[in-house]
């Protein structure tokens, strides 16, 4: 510890106050921070951080692009990307583009720090040198290759979440990959009530105050989720005046927001909600393909994790009955689902890059 520069490039503000005050200044290394990855890059080139630990999923320009624009300009700089849960295979890109390490989120205190040391070890003795300033606008390509990418993401997200087979662990990687692909402040996911009413039940909810996903069973009636359950359309809205209900649940007021249904097959399992704090932008276009992508993996781990519950609860040592092979023909048939969707991803992945999808 000789109080070397950290430069924290992050776009939540708590996980920047949580790695600031709960790893890094406690073991005496000054913290300098950015909420886009273009400022990020702009401080790279005038502050000479000692260490830079970048979020993969940013505004304006994400991880990767600026470990890009790095390497464009020769400058060395040791960097530690953190990634979701699920999307590490993308973060092994950025190892090819220069990065030391990458961190999946949560993480520990403990795991953080061996990597800041690890990386520190490692930097290079000369430093970096200005170059130009980035460029204001991304080019088409470079648009497209970060379409591609946040594509896969998702992807490799779907797939993690739909290997849980635990209804709470389902809720958790839900409400913490839906604030990851959208950039929003709050998520909450409702299930339909299974009791066969048309009520929902808020099953999970995170805020930027919870320090982890809060697990629920509140049933909750009207609002925008039960609208996209009925409509089984996704919708944004640039506010939540009515929303009273959900601001008593987040404990604080919400901003614009969107939700999807989880809907599969025909049938709607519930519905995935997402918010910002009050006077930041609403979500786009783009945000609202992203949510709809995500529900879509997620209605699969819901009934997934459904089938396997009721799996368990038939006796080991009874005779398998028409229930059972039924239950297990359901479970057949959502691992081809997801492969098909799986696939259609990939499909579009290759078609972007210009290149045929490997033979099986």
């Amino acid at each position: 510890m000789t109080g070397e520069i950290v430069l924290i490039i992050e776009d939540r503000r708590e996980n920047i106050v949580h790695l600031a005050n709960n790893v890094l200044k406690p073991n005496g290394y000054q913290v300098l921070t950015a909420m886009d990855g273009q400022r990020g890059l702009k401080r790279i080139l005038t502050d000479h951080p000692d260490l830079v630990i970048m979020d993969l999923n940013m505004p304006k320009m994400d991880g990767l692009e600026v470990l890009a624009a790095l390497q464009e300009r020769n400058v060395e700089v040791p960097v530690i990307l953190t990634t979701f849960y699920g999307s590490e295979q993308v973060a092994e890109q950025a190892l090819r583009l220069g990065a030391v390490d990458y961190v999946v989120k949560p993480y520990e205190v403990e795991d953080m720090l061996r990597a800041v040391k690890k990386a520190l070890a490692a930097r290079p003795a000369a430093a970096p040198r200005p170059e130009r300033e980035p460029e204001e606008v991304m080019p088409l390509t470079r648009q497209v290759e970060r379409w591609m990418r946040d594509m896969n993401i998702l992807n490799r997200v779907g797939k993690a979440l739909v290997a849980q087979l635990e209804m709470d662990r389902v809720s958790s990687r839900t409400v913490e990959a839906a604030i990851y692909v959208t950039r929003a402040d709050h998520a909450f996911l409702f299930l339909v009530d299974a009791a066969g009413t048309e009520g929902l039940v808020l099953h999970a909810a995170r805020g930027p105050e919870d320090a982890s996903v809060r697990l629920l069973d509140q049933a909750m009636e009207g609002g925008l989720a039960a609208q996209v359950v009925r409509s089984g359309q996704t919708v944004r809205r640039s506010s939540s005046a009515s929303e009273t209900d959900l601001v008593d649940v987040a404990g604080s007021l919400l901003g614009p927001m969107m939700a999807a249904p989880l809907r599969w097959q025909r049938k709607t399992y519930g519905a995935l909600l997402v918010a910002r704090n009050p006077g930041e932008a609403g979500f786009s276009e783009a945000d609202a393909e992203w949510l709809s992508g995500l529900a879509e993996y997620v209605a699969i781990a819901v009934r997934n994790a459904q089938v396997c519950e009721e799996c368990s609860q038939i006796a080991p040592d009874s005779t398998p009955g028409e229930e059972m092979l039924k239950l297990q023909d359901e479970l057949d048939r959502l691992a081809a689902q997801l492969d098909a969707a799986s696939a259609t991803l990939s499909s579009l992945s290759a078609r972007l890059t210009g290149e045929e999808s490997p033979a099986e």
